[in-house]
């Protein structure tokens, strides 16, 4: 096995090790009724006016039937609103309410201070150096998505 495969194998390692520790505390919160997926279209209508659901379902990367069913829950618990197209009534979008804004704030806090908890313990440099390579890795993975 060479280096580099054993550094790939140790970063594997290491990542799964990580992520089982952090992963269960940030996939939801049950004190705010949030699942990781419905935490995640909360974040991405924080970042654009409306959504159509089938671009919705296409930033997830599922089936527009599988959105649908995430964003009925929270519509039900009124933190998104459906509105229809004037002019294409078979298009529908997605908007976050103002209690919708008030939980991913509230969830965004908490994420927070859950990641706060692990990161707090690296130096400076090495937070620096940390956020550089996944931003490194962020851009990488966009170009290959563009030639792909």
């Amino acid at each position: 096995m060479s280096k580099f495969e054993k550094s790939i194998e140790r970063l594997e390692s290491a990542y799964v090790s990580f992520m089982r520790h952090l992963g269960p505390k940030l996939s939801g919160d049950a004190e705010l009724g949030l699942t990781g997926p419905q935490f995640y279209i909360l974040h991405l209508l924080s970042k654009k006016e409306k959504f159509m659901v089938t671009e919705m379902a296409s930033k997830m990367g599922v089936k527009p039937s599988a959105i649908t069913v995430m964003i009925e829950r929270l519509y039900k618990n009124r933190l998104v609103s459906r509105d229809r197209d004037e002019n294409d009534r078979r298009v529908v979008f997605i908007h976050l309410t103002e209690e919708g804004k008030e939980v991913l704030q509230k969830a965004k806090q908490r994420r927070f201070e859950i990641i706060s908890q692990y990161f707090k313990h690296l130096e400076a440099d090495e937070l620096e150096s940390l956020i550089a390579i996944y931003e490194k890795l962020a851009r990488i993975a966009a170009t290959e998505e563009d030639i792909h």
